[in-house]
């Protein structure tokens, strides 16, 4: 079980519930489209090789026919064809993102916090996630409003938290637990509340019960903003991803 291959897992379950999702594993890339997910780096290709090179335009097209953004992830340096024929095609690179990762022995215990994480189980706690989760972001809730239905949330292995201090909800993540791996996903902390360990902590307790549950691995996808609270907990970066992206007129 390696970092790729455990968000992989989780995109791969996400994609089997959301409407008219699809995840196919394809000559050199894995396409994405998420019509009623429509975040960027969570449609187009993911690529796992060099061969995906003569598959970008017609890829691009199918994503466009669907109505989905399209996006180009690459795993830096592993594919040099394919980040060359993403610029000879209009793309660029706009985002370096750093693939981290923990296993049991090297996870730390954040310092104390004065708030208390909870599991959400009711349609209610899923809202308040969301919007905490949108606010975090600063994107708008209906963006990501199917990723916290019930249907999704009641996969087996996905939890979502919240963390609360002074009855206010301050942090949200995801944890999807699927075998020996536990993806971190979906971790904001809206401007207001952040520099208080409540990202850290809410980050944590999914851990934590990932690897309860049997996970040996836990691996994200982390912001330049979210880096340090990672390797606070004792993430590391294994990975170096890069996603290419055309402007919308392209």
């Amino acid at each position: 079980m390696n970092l790729h291959d455990v968000l992989e897992q989780c995109l791969e379950r996400l994609a089997g519930v959301l409407e008219d999702a699809r995840y196919e594993q394809r000559d050199g890339y894995t396409f994405l489209a998420f019509p009623t997910f429509p975040v960027r780096d969570l449609n187009g290709m993911w690529v796992d090789s060099d061969a995906a090179v003569a598959h970008i335009e017609d890829a691009r097209a199918e994503a466009q026919e669907l109505g989905t953004p399209f996006s180009i992830m690459v795993r830096e340096g592993r594919s040099r064809d394919v980040e060359r024929a993403a610029v000879e095609l209009g793309f660029e690179p706009t985002m370096r993102i750093p693939g981290m990762a923990v296993t049991p022995g090297e996870l730390r215990e954040p310092e104390t916090s004065d708030c208390e994480v909870i599991r959400v189980e009711t349609a209610d706690g899923l809202a308040e996630a969301m919007a905490v989760g949108a606010a975090g972001f600063g994107i708008s809730a209906e963006l990501v409003a199917s990723i916290y239905s019930l249907e999704v949330a009641e996969l087996d292995g996905l939890e979502y938290y919240l963390a609360r201090a002074d009855g206010k909800d301050v942090a949200t993540a995801a944890g999807f637990t699927i075998g020996e791996g536990v993806g971190i996903f979906s971790v904001a902390t809206p401007t207001e509340h952040r520099g208080r360990g409540y990202g850290t902590a809410v980050t944590a307790q999914a851990v934590r019960d990932g690897f309860a549950a049997g996970a040996t691995l836990a691996a994200l996808q982390s912001s330049s903003l979210g880096e340090p609270v990672y390797r606070r907990l004792g993430f590391r970066e294994l990975e170096r991803y890069l996603l290419y992206t055309t402007s919308p007129k392209s």
